[in-house]
């Protein structure tokens, strides 16, 4: 199981670097600009995972594979550049996969460790936006955990389905089932463009 676990976190440590230069190639970044904004956005979520569950060293730093993915993720993109501009919804495609996984493989270890339903479900928000978080406010844009798309609410929403399957079926079905639910939330959202009501004042401004 923690095999599977492993290639489903490289898996999203992929699709996040993937978004990390597809959005620094969108702002015109140089390529150590590419670079660090793939490793932030890859890193960043499983970086603040495994310091909310405490462990020793983050997974991050002692396994190569994960650094080594991201810079084959960086290579690929530069030698097909050409086609990687043309990938259209591909940023917001991958980055449902990288909230998926993310946000599922935080759920299934902090599940382990007996956490409180709210604990499970802030470790696997949290794990699951972070690295797009980091990427955006690098870039200066409003990230999307802040604006109508259904974002968080797709997290929270597969945390929740995989504690319900948990509990009755096996643990990699039930992950697969999860990750499946939040990409698919995810592109249905955006695809129909079902968003999160705004509130906004009378006048459109409201000064403090």
């Amino acid at each position: 199981m923690g095999v599977i676990i492993q290639i489903l976190d490289l898996a999203g440590t992929a699709a996040f670097a993937v978004t990390g230069v597809l959005t620094g190639i969108n702002k015109r970044l140089d390529l150590f600009g590419l670079f660090m904004l793939a490793v932030l956005t890859a890193s960043g979520g499983g970086l603040i995972r495994d310091v909310i569950l405490h462990d020793d060293i983050p997974v991050f730093f002692k396994n190569p594979k994960y650094l080594l993915t991201i810079l084959v993720v960086l290579l690929i993109s530069c030698i097909a550049l050409h086609s990687v501009r043309k990938l259209g919804r591909g940023l917001q495609i991958f980055d449902a996969i990288g909230l998926a996984v993310f946000t599922i493989t935080a759920a299934v270890r902090a599940s382990q460790l007996e956490y409180p339903l709210i604990g499970i479900l802030f470790v696997s928000v949290i794990t699951g936006t972070g690295g797009g978080i980091l990427r955006d406010i690098i870039v200066n844009d409003v990230p999307l955990l802040f604006r109508r798309e259904i974002y968080a609410v797709a997290a929270i929403a597969g945390a929740l389905l995989f504690l319900f399957l948990e509990a009755r079926i096996r643990l990699l079905p039930a992950v697969y089932i999860s990750i499946i639910f939040i990409v698919a939330l995810r592109m249905v959202s955006i695809f129909f463009n079902i968003n999160l009501p705004v509130i906004r004042a009378k006048n459109e401004k409201m000064k403090l």
